[in-house]
């Protein structure tokens, strides 16, 4: 099975994830999902976006969908950081004052 033929499986939710811009107008009619949950960043061009809306898909935005990998990226590399510099107790305290 190819990408192209993921993508037009008839699925409830098509999370594309790891490449941007896979779900185009040009493939967009071939496209069975009930809902789009963008995981990866931009896989849906503005023009399938708005052929989904007309036809009234869902699609959760990038932004929204994946949001969490971008934070835990971000306190990963903090983590990172501060370990080396010898402050990881410090910062795992912080931290878990905000949780």
């Amino acid at each position: 099975m190819t990408n192209a033929e993921l993508l037009e499986l008839d699925v409830d939710i098509l999370i594309p994830s790891a490449v941007g811009t896979v779900l185009t107008a040009e493939n967009v009619d071939n496209v069975r999902a009930d809902m789009i949950v963008e995981g990866a960043n931009g896989p849906t061009t503005f023009a399938a976006d708005a052929i989904f809306e007309e036809c009234g898909v869902p699609v959760i935005p990038d932004i929204l969908a994946n949001a969490g990998g971008v934070t835990v990226s971000y306190f990963d590399g903090s983590r990172t950081s501060t370990a080396a510099s010898g402050r990881s107790s410090a910062f795992t305290r912080n931290l878990r004052k905000r949780c």
